[in-house]
């Protein structure tokens, strides 16, 4: 009875582990591999269109627009590539000093970038 009893509890084992484990066949286990944030260069403001600010740098994606937010205020993406976006600016924006920061898809958001809009000067600088 005892060679009964340890025959049920290893088939019981093992067909548990056969549930558990993937059929050969399968393929290989797909791995999710983060995307590296964007990293904002510099941004300015387009010259001949003052409406429109021109960000630079790294990692923007080209699977879906980014999300640019100045502060905290989205601004509409006239166009993008993985290394610049061009953003409508509000024509009500006061001078001053601004958070900047990119949102790209399937990544962790931009460190916040620095910046300044009117007052003739349009530039910034990283944190």
């Amino acid at each position: 009875m005892h060679h009964c009893m340890l025959w049920a509890v290893r088939t019981v084992v093992a067909l548990g582990l056969g549930l558990v484990v993937t059929p050969v066949g399968a393929g290989p286990v797909p791995v999710v591999v983060a995307a590296a944030p964007p990293v904002i260069v510099r941004a300015e403001v387009d010259p001949l269109e003052p409406d429109r600010l021109v960000i630079r740098g790294k990692n923007f994606g080209v699977e879906a627009a980014p999300i640019v937010l100045l502060s905290d205020v989205v601004l509409d993406v006239v166009s993008f590539s993985n290394e610049q976006i061009v953003v409508r600016l509000p024509l009500d924006a006061p001078a001053a000093r601004y958070r900047l920061q990119v949102l790209a898809y399937g990544a962790a958001p931009s460190a916040p970038f620095r910046l300044t809009l009117g007052g003739g000067a349009a530039g910034g600088t990283e944190g």
